[in-house]
């Protein structure tokens, strides 16, 4: 459990007497002022508990602890003033999210007791999101995981893009990179609407017919509506509904917004499925990035640059060939992974999908009935 505690005062006195009542009960970090309480918030958080006094120059209590919120919406932020009237209170709790305001000079009794409810608080924050995001992550995983192993070709798109958008995403210091990479693989959930010979034009990059075109432009939407029927998956949704929004502002949906107002998550998701559309069509990886390039209006420039970085980098990974026991979570395949059943050859998992722990397990299983073709090439970082 987090007990860092962050004490912010313009009275070194004040901090070290807060510092020698509190250090028996928590970690604590002070700041003289409002500047240094930021940097500290920023640099060695995060903190389950800001304490701050209101009356500092150049900015007070609320307006610092505002800021904190921002970078850090789960510590618990709690005001020390002298000046307990009315406005300062309504001004805490409206624009601080303020947990308690207390008054100077403040018993040592009164403080230890808030914290011990801020922390009791900041642990039923925290404990209420842990379990949302990995019931999320696991419902996500497994329906992916699902669709996987029934339409391998379809979801082998997601599993080839996962490691560009994951570097795309942490160079552009994406604030919620877990739902842009939930996105992406739920970025395919409209194709169940495609007959298969479009799914197969479009994978290819084939050229699409007017009517192809406008029948495959509805897949965001109707992924978006399945998705946005999850609680708390709104903004996910949203990223599936704008994956095909060109940064000019064409594309779908029709409406007005572009540029930045495009979710971040989504901006990133249509440079790297195009990207994965031209490798996929034998175009090389500088090429496809040159070409993303050329095409004015259609994609974030941030994004492109960060996509070449992520290339450059992954210039860096090995190829070799495992068998199944050899397979770890991590790697990636390199080829087409196929097995013989009888005298059918079927297709197990598609080139580019990241190994994880319940796919080796389903080749496993697989390996007692199905001839495998092994060993197959993997790519992993070096």
């Amino acid at each position: 459990m987090n007990r860092k505690v962050l004490l912010v005062d313009d009275d070194t006195n004040l901090l070290d007497s807060f510092r020698r009542q509190l250090r028996k009960v928590a970690e604590v970090v002070t700041a003289e002022g409002p500047k240094a309480g930021i940097e500290a918030a920023a640099k060695q958080g995060p903190f389950a508990v800001v304490i701050s006094d209101y009356n500092m120059p150049v900015m007070n209590g609320v307006d610092m602890l505002r800021v904190i919120r921002h970078g850090s919406p789960d510590t618990v932020r709690v005001l020390l003033t002298g000046h307990a009237d009315l406005d300062i209170a309504i001004q805490a709790v409206n624009e601080g999210n303020i947990f308690r305001l207390l008054t100077k000079p403040c018993p040592p009794e009164t403080i230890l007791k808030v914290l011990e409810d801020a922390f009791r608080h900041h642990d039923l924050i925290t404990a209420e999101k842990e379990l949302l995001e990995q019931t999320l992550r696991g419902s996500v995983a497994v329906l992916c995981d699902l669709i996987s192993l029934v339409k391998p070709e379809v979801f082998g798109r997601v599993s080839r893009i996962l490691p560009f958008l994951r570097g795309v995403s942490k160079r552009l210091a994406d604030p919620r990179p877990w739902e842009t990479e939930t996105a992406a693989m739920l970025s395919v959930v409209g194709f169940i609407t495609l007959p298969d010979p479009l799914i197969h034009k479009v994978e290819k990059g084939k050229a699409l017919t007017d009517a192809e075109q406008s029948q495959f432009m509805t897949h965001p939407a109707f992924g978006a509506r399945l998705v946005a029927k999850i609680p708390r998956m709104e903004s996910v949704a949203a990223i599936v509904a704008y994956q095909e929004k060109q940064f000019e502002g064409g594309g779908v949906p029709k409406d007005d917004l572009r540029g930045a107002a495009i979710p971040l998550g989504a901006r990133i998701l249509k440079a790297v499925v195009d990207f994965d559309i031209l490798l996929s069509n034998g175009v090389s990886k500088s090429d496809a990035i040159t070409k993303l390039d050329r095409r004015k209006g259609a994609y974030d420039p941030a994004v492109v640059a960060a996509l070449s970085e992520v290339v450059r980098e992954h210039a860096r990974y090995t190829l070799r060939k495992v068998h199944i026991l050899g397979m770890m979570p991590g790697m990636v395949l390199a080829e087409d992974l196929m097995g013989q059943r009888g005298t059918e050859t079927v297709l197990l998992m598609a080139k580019g999908r990241e190994l994880n722990e319940t796919i080796i397990e389903f080749l496993m299983d697989n390996a007692r009935t199905i001839k495998i073709n092994q060993p197959v090439a993997v790519v992993e970082p070096v």
